[in-house]
C-alpha cells in the first residue's frame, strides 16, 4: 500500500544513487508462476544481504508484510548474514506495533530510521540509510 513511497523515494534514491543499491521488489523481481511464499524466501530473504522493513499502518494491516518480517527475524536468529533495517514511514500506535510478532521488541533493542517530511531530515535519512546498507555488505 505504500508502494508509491517505495517507488518514488526508496527505489529512486537507492537504485539510482552512487553507488547504486539493488532492491528486490515483488512486482519486478519475483518469479512468475512461483508461489508468493517461495518468492519471499528465495528472492526476498535468502537472496538479500539486508531486509528493509517499511513500517506504516499498511504494514501492520498486511499479513504478507508481517510474514516477511517474521521470516527475516527467523533468518537473523539462524545466524545468516542478513540484517534488518527498519524505516518508520509514519507513526503507528504502540498497541498496533505489538500486533506484529517481535516488532515492538526489535524496535526497543535496535536503532531504526524515521522518515520525516522535511529537506534537512531527508538528507540525514538518506545518508544514514545508505551507510547502514553499505556497511552490512
Amino acid at each position: 500500500k505504500d508502494e508509491a513511497w517505495v517507488r518514488d523515494e526508496l527505489v529512486e534514491r537507492l537504485e539510482k544513487g552512487i553507488p547504486p543499491i539493488q532492491l528486490c521488489l515483488h512486482e519486478r523481481d519475483f518469479e512468475a508462476g512461483k508461489s508468493i511464499t517461495s518468492n519471499i524466501v528465495d528472492e526476498g530473504i535468502i537472496g538479500s544481504r539486508n531486509v528493509i522493513v517499511v513500517v506504516a499502518q499498511h504494514f501492520i494491516d498486511s499479513s504478507w508484510c508481517r510474514f516477511e518480517f517474521e521470516l527475516a527475524q527467523s533468518w537473523l536468529v539462524l545466524g545468516r548474514n542478513t540484517s534488518i533495517i527498519i524505516i518508520i514511514l509514519e507513526d503507528v500506535e504502540d498497541k498496533k506495533i505489538r500486533r506484529v510478532l517481535g516488532l515492538h521488541k526489535y524496535l526497543k533493542k535496535n536503532t531504526y530510521l524515521k522518515w520525516k517530511r522535511n529537506a534537512l531530515s531527508n538528507v540525514r535519512f538518506w545518508t544514514r540509510l545508505r551507510k547502514a546498507i553499505i556497511l552490512k555488505k
